[in-house]
This record gives C-alpha cells, sequence and structure tokens, in this order.
C-alpha cells in the first residue's frame, strides 16, 4: 500500500471524526454506542499505523478476530465502522437512521441486511389488484431478499404485502422496522404452514390473493402475467409460475399427479427453455411457492383443507376443488420465480423432525379424498416426453397444424389465415400443437401462440427429431391440419401410412392454376413448366388426405373437373369478429388509396407495379390522391416507386395498419394473377373500406359485382377510383353492404359451421 493510500484513509478517518460528532448530537438514545464506535475507528487507525509496510487487510482481519466473537453487538458496531471507513458517502445516510438499526437483539441478521441494503419501501394500497401472502416461519434473509425482488420488479400491478409470521425468533419479527407499508401479522401462537395461509387470507383486501414462498424471487412479469391469464377467460379459476433453481435449472413446469396418488414436479431439473415447458397448459397442481386465485373462488372453497395441516399436498387438494367447481387451473410459462427449494422445511422426506415427514403421510390422503378423479391420471411409468404425460387431454381432441413456419399474421395473407384457424381450434376446446417446417422460434409470434396453449415445436431437438416424436405421440394425435403443397409434401406420406390421425389439407390457394396464369400474361415457358409439376404434386396430396380445404368454390370446381372423387371443400379463408351493425364509416375526412400485400408472394409485386406504371398516373392527372404502398419485405424493385405522391411503408405493425386503415378512403387491388379469395380484400371489407380490383381479386367472393368495383381495363381501373374519390354518398354505400357481407359470411360461427362436421 502506498502513502497515498494511507493519506487517503487518514482523510477519511478526519471526515468520519466530523460526523461523529453531528451523531452525538442528533442521537441521544445511543451516545454509548456512539463513543465506543470513535474508539473502534481509533483502534483501528493504531492498526494502520503499525502495518503500513505490511498487509494491511490480513492484519485488520487478525485483529478483528483477536478482540471481537461474531454475531455479537459488538461485531454489530464494528461492521459499521467498517462501513463508514471504506463507504463514507453510501453509509452517510444509513448513520441518520441509525434509530431503525437497533442493536438489542440476539439476532443480528437484520440490522446486518439493513446496512447492507438499506429500508425498502412499498406503496400504500387500499383497493390492491393482488394480495401477496408470505407465509414465513425465521428465514428473515430470505424474506428481505423475497421483499425486495417483488419491489424491484413488479411495477404494473397493485398490490399489498402480507406477511404472515408464524412466531418466528429471528429478524422477522422486527421486519417492520426496515420494512414501510406491509402488513405484518404476527400469530400469538405456531399454527403450521397452512392454517398460517388460511389466517393471513381473511385480512387479503384484493381481487385475487398470491401465496408466495419467502424463499423466492420474483422477476419481471411474474405477478403481471398472472393476472393476465387468469383474466383472459372467465373460466379460469387459478394459474401458477415456473419455477426455477438458483443455477437456472428447472424445478417445475406444472405439477402431474400419477394414477397412484403420487406426485411429479414436471421438467425437474432440465433446461427451462425447452418448447415444452413454455406455452400455457392445464395441470394437475402447480406448487404452493407461487399460486394465485381469486379471492371469491378462494372463499367459496373455504381455503387449503385443515386435513392436509401443517403442511403438503394443500396446494394440489386445492386444485382439484378449483375443477370441481367447474374451473381450469393453468400454468404459465411467463410467470418465473427462483426458487430456494427446501429452505424453510428441508427436502427430506425420511426424517420425521422435518416438516418434510408430512408430504408422504398427506399424498395418502389425497388419494383417498380423490381416488375417483385419479383413475384416468397418467401412470408414474409413462414415458415423460409423451405429450399425454403432462398435457390434461381428459376426453379432448388433439390437432397438430403443420405450416412453413410460425405464422406472422401481420406480414402476410396466409400466415392470417393459419393464426385464425389455430385461434377457433383453441376456442372449439381443441389441444392444438403447431409444427413450423423451420423449426424457428420467432419472436413475438412464438410467444403469442404459447399464450393462447398452443405448444410451437421449435429448436434443433425437434428438427432432428420430428419423426421420432411423431412416432412417439401419433395415438394421441386425431387431427392433422396440413398447410401448402411445398410443406405437405415432406409429411403427407409418413402421415398416412404410420398415423390413424384424419388429414386434412389446406392449400391456401392452387398453385399450379397461380403458374398457369403467369404463363398466359407472360408467356414465360418457366410458369408453364412449374404449373404442370405443381398439378402432379397439389393433386397427389389430396389424394392422401382425407379432406382438401380452399378458399373458393373456383378451385373446388377446377379440381373436381380434374378428379371428381377428390373430396374438397371451399371454406373461409379469413375470419373477422362479428361487426357492430351500426359501425359506420364517414368520408369527408379521409384522404388517400392504400395498398396492402407481402412482396414475398409474386402477384403482389406484380399487381402495384403494373398499377404505379400505368393507372396512377392518369388518377394523379385528374386529382392529387396519396397512394399508401404497405407491406412485408418490399424488394428493391417496389422501394424504386416511393415519391410523387406514393409511400413505401414497410413491416408495418397491425396497429399502424389500423391507422392507415382510419386515414384512407379507397383499397386498390391491382392482380394480374393469383388463384383464390384474396386476403387483402377480406381485410379491407372487413374496415368497411371500399375497393377498387381486378376479375383476380375478386375471385371466390359470391355476388362481388354489387359490392366491389370490378375492372381489367386501365383506364377503367383509373376512372372508377376517380369518379368514387369525391362520392362520399356512393362509398358509405360501398361500405355498409361490405361490413352486412363480411358478418353474413366471415365470422368465426360462419367458418366453423363450415367444416365442424370434418372435426368428429
Amino acid at each position: 500500500m502506498t502513502n497515498n493510500d494511507f493519506n487517503d484513509i487518514n482523510k477519511q478517518i478526519k471526515q468520519l471524526n466530523k460526523q461523529n460528532e453531528e451523531l452525538l448530537s442528533n442521537i441521544k438514545n445511543n451516545e454509548r454506542e456512539l463513543k465506543e464506535l470513535r474508539n473502534y475507528i481509533f483502534l483501528l487507525r493504531n492498526e494502520i499505523e503499525k502495518v503500513k509496510n505490511k498487509n494491511i487487510f490480513s492484519n485488520i482481519k487478525n485483529s478483528i478476530s483477536n478482540h471481537f466473537s461474531s454475531n455479537t453487538k459488538k461485531m454489530m458496531i464494528l461492521r459499521l465502522a467498517i462501513n463508514i471507513l471504506f463507504h463514507p458517502i453510501s453509509a452517510y445516510s444509513l448513520i441518520f437512521k441509525i434509530k431503525k438499526c437497533n442493536m438489542h437483539y440476539g439476532d443480528h441478521i437484520a440490522d446486518i441486511m439493513y446496512l447492507k441494503e438499506g429500508s425498502l419501501s412499498f406503496k400504500k394500497n387500499d383497493k390492491p389488484k393482488v394480495s401477496i401472502i408470505i407465509p414465513v416461519y425465521n428465514q428473515y434473509k430470505f424474506t428481505y431478499k423475497c421483499l425486495k425482488s417483488i419491489l424491484n420488479n413488479v411495477k404494473d400491478v397493485t398490490y399489498e404485502i402480507i406477511i404472515a409470521d408464524d412466531v418466528s425468533y429471528d429478524g422477522t419479527k422486527v421486519l417492520s422496522k426496515y420494512v414501510s407499508n406491509i402488513n405484518v401479522i404476527r400469530n400469538k401462537q405456531n399454527l403450521g404452514f397452512l392454517k398460517n395461509c388460511n389466517n393471513a387470507a381473511k385480512t387479503a383486501k384484493g381481487e385475487y390473493i398470491i401465496f408466495l414462498n419467502n424463499d423466492t424471487l420474483v422477476t419481471e412479469k411474474w405477478l403481471s402475467s398472472l393476472v393476465e391469464l387468469i383474466e383472459s377467460d372467465n373460466s379460469i379459476g387459478m394459474v401458477g409460475s415456473k419455477l426455477v433453481y438458483p443455477d437456472g435449472r428447472l424445478q417445475e413446469a406444472g405439477g402431474v399427479i400419477h394414477n397412484d396418488g403420487s406426485a411429479c414436479n414436471y421438467g425437474k431439473f432440465d433446461d427451462p427453455n425447452k418448447p415444452e415447458y413454455n406455452y400455457v397448459r392445464d395441470v394437475d397442481y402447480m406448487s404452493g411457492a407461487s399460486i394465485l386465485i381469486s379471492k371469491k373462488l378462494w372463499d367459496e372453497i373455504g381455503g387449503f383443507d385443515e386435513t392436509f395441516a401443517p403442511a403438503y399436498c394443500e396446494d394440489s387438494d386445492l386444485a382439484f376443488e378449483v375443477r370441481k367447481r367447474g374451473y381450469r387451473v393453468l400454468y404459465q410459462p411467463k410467470s418465473v420465480v427462483i426458487h430456494f427449494e427446501g429452505v424453510s422445511n428441508g427436502t427430506d422426506t425420511l426424517n420425521t423432525t422435518l416438516l418434510k415427514h408430512y408430504q408422504i403421510e398427506n399424498q395418502s390422503k389425497l388419494y383417498s379424498k380423490w381416488k375417483k378423479e385419479l383413475e384416468n391420471h397418467p401412470s408414474k411409468y409413462m414415458n415423460r416426453d409423451n405429450f399425454k404425460y403432462r398435457d390434461r387431454i381428459k376426453g379432448k381432441k388433439v390437432i397438430l397444424v403443420v405450416d412453413h413456419f410460425v405464422p406472422e399474421f401481420d406480414r402476410d395473407a396466409g400466415s392470417r389465415t393459419t393464426f385464425e384457424y389455430l385461434n377457433m381450434f383453441i376456442k372449439q376446446g381443441f389441444i392444438v400443437k403447431f409444427l413450423g417446417d423451420n423449426f424457428n422460434n420467432k419472436e413475438p409470434y412464438t410467444s403469442i401462440l404459447e399464450q393462447k396453449g398452443i405448444e410451437v415445436l421449435y429448436g434443433k431437438k425437434y428438427h432432428d427429431e420430428i419423426f421420432d416424436w411423431i412416432d412417439l405421440n401419433k395415438d394421441n394425435i386425431d387431427f392433422i391440419y396440413l398447410n401448402r403443397p411445398h410443406i405437405a409434401l415432406n409429411y403427407i406420406k409418413y402421415f398416412k401410412n404410420n398415423t390413424n390421425a384424419k388429414i386434412i389439407y389446406y392449400g391456401h390457394d392452387l398453385h399450379f392454376l397461380r403458374e398457369q396464369r403467369e404463363y398466359e400474361l407472360n408467356h414465360d415457358e418457366t410458369h408453364k413448366f412449374e404449373s404442370e409439376k405443381w398439378k402432379n404434386i397439389e393433386l397427389d396430396i389430396m389424394r392422401n388426405s382425407d379432406i382438401a380445404y380452399y378458399p373458393s368454390y373456383i378451385e373446388k370446381n377446377v379440381i373436381n373437373e380434374i378428379d371428381p372423387k377428390i373430396k374438397v371443400k371451399a371454406i373461409n379463408a379469413y375470419i373477422c369478429d362479428k361487426i357492430d351493425e351500426n359501425y359506420k364509416l364517414k368520408f369527408k375526412k379521409r384522404k388517400g388509396l392504400i395498398f396492402v400485400g407481402g412482396f414475398r408472394h409474386r402477384p403482389n409485386v406484380d399487381g402495384i407495379t403494373w398499377f404505379v406504371e400505368n393507372i396512377y398516373p392518369i388518377v394523379k392527372s385528374k386529382l392529387n390522391i396519396p397512394l399508401y404502398i404497405v407491406g412485408s419485405e418490399p424488394p428493391r424493385e417496389i422501394m424504386k416507386l416511393e415519391g410523387n405522391g406514393i409511400t413505401i411503408l414497410a413491416n408495418v405493425s397491425d396497429e399502424k395498419l389500423k391507422e392507415l386503415y382510419d386515414t384512407v378512403k379507397i383499397v386498390i387491388v391491382p392482380l394480374r394473377f393469383g388463384a383464390g379469395i384474396k386476403g387483402k380484400v377480406i381485410e379491407a371489407m372487413s374496415r368497411g373500406l371500399p375497393i377498387v380490383t381486378t376479375s383476380v381479386g375478386a375471385e371466390g367472393i359470391k355476388n362481388s359485382e354489387k359490392i366491389l368495383n370490378i375492372t381489367d381495363d386501365v383506364n377503367d381501373f383509373a376512372n372508377k377510383i376517380i369518379e368514387l374519390y369525391d362520392n362520399n354518398d356512393k362509398l358509405e354505400e360501398l361500405s355498409n353492404a361490405e361490413i352486412k357481407y363480411i358478418n353474413d359470411n366471415f365470422t368465426i360461427e360462419s367458418a366453423w359451421n363450415i367444416i365442424k362436421d370434418d372435426f368428429k
């Protein structure tokens, strides 16, 4: 250590002497302690002088060992002195709170943590959304850290904290001296975990109560994700968190109770990021370390069944009670809690001196109480990689949906269709598994599906072993919903030969018909060849499927003209929410044209280029109308169109697209080739926006001439826009007709009515 270092220390000591003088005038009740503190500081100064040419830190340590014993008031004061010596600025504010630092208890853990971390102050909420109930028995360190994690990570839900103190004798008994605006309920006698929870819950003010172990650390979105899930559906009665060990390994992704009453923390010691642990699902139970339930339902049930006192299996029993009343119990993977398992009660079930011993006894009680319900539960010997083990199928049908990738529903019409049908299957009560052929985890789209309860198969494991997964689970898959010919081609024969599932193929459009039309437009022989290739592929897929779906009667007729034996059905490719009949658009303040389409789809690139080069100049010669071209992944040839009234908007969000739809007057769909109903047309109609399009754009919409403006002629297309643009009465008339058409033909009810018999 250099002379400069010692000079700095001497300067610090001088500053501390000055602070001590100030303390003497401010803290009358601690004069004796402060005098001792000054003496200890002088002792430290003498030690420093003795060891100028030696290792100061080892000598100080030896001096401490010689003069002080651990966990005493003298040691406490010395810790304070060292804190001041080496961290004078941060310690300054703590000095003036020394009255809170009460040094008259046998266990000084509370005081030590206070010096290190400071006090915690929570917001006071008279009407909290959630009451966080933390049952405690000693373990002050864990309780304090748990509270701090709540303070740091829960910002988006109002809450109160109830500490249920079951007659602790450590620093817990002075917790309120260090943490403000919490409700500490200290029992007069030790009640045990279960009764302690029941007693504390009586004081809860929240709409929901959540039981949280004190040996936990909560993470961001821990609480809000639970609240969002339970409020997403009235059928949900209780929700719980994903538990992980401090080293990052999974502790529990929901619990499984076997048909003999034994239990399993599903996924224990595995990687918590695996797909099978990251979708919302029904579970047999969730460990009480973090479970949320409505206060109303809790009171109706009567709390934890005291048959299971003092502890263990009360959380499992509560889950059965919730289901008994017709509600679901769900696991929320977004709610992550770090759990120091066994801190309070150990992990040894054979040691009769530990509370953990009751786990074995109470499992027997649980089995006796719910024996009938457990008959259909999985065996503990079942292969745990089989999704039937973790999913509460219980008579539900399972659908495996296969597409090219996780649907990016705000980027292209095909993905929107897949997404809407996934939503419909969930609403109809199916268990849904999704296989994206690229096996990528694309966010936020993957998480959106997982939050709907859909297991998404992604990652190298599934890429390499997907057919092994199918073999393992094939007896539990009732329906396979294949999308697109280039994807279905990879799986159709395997599904046909190795499963008993009903195979439904949705082609999105007829690729061979689209290629044929492009050949007729530009006479490129490549498209003629592609048309023949896709014709053979698509017909073969249909013949190996139980039924084929296409988005309009046009494709159905084309297919049956080729092969009448193919079972094919025209379905609603696009599903819209029912629109209020009183919904009316006012066009006086609106301005501009809009084209929407994903540019990975060739017809969109061709169509808008044709419009800009041939039609828009005619429109601009009469009216100064802005044009918005909106779509994902625009190529260079599209970006070059910007300017002279044209704005290119790439990869916009649904919210931004809605803003645009809310300002423009007319939607244009200038497609020259393609096949089937166009998603952009249905979307525009669902917004009540008048459309000018070609015969290709209007294809598949019955009586389209009554609600759409249709022409394939360049001049006529331009004139229709010009004539409509300032005719607000006509625009409103077309808008009203579109809304009625959508309500009659494209709601979820009408879509399901078309296909429901195929899923029986």
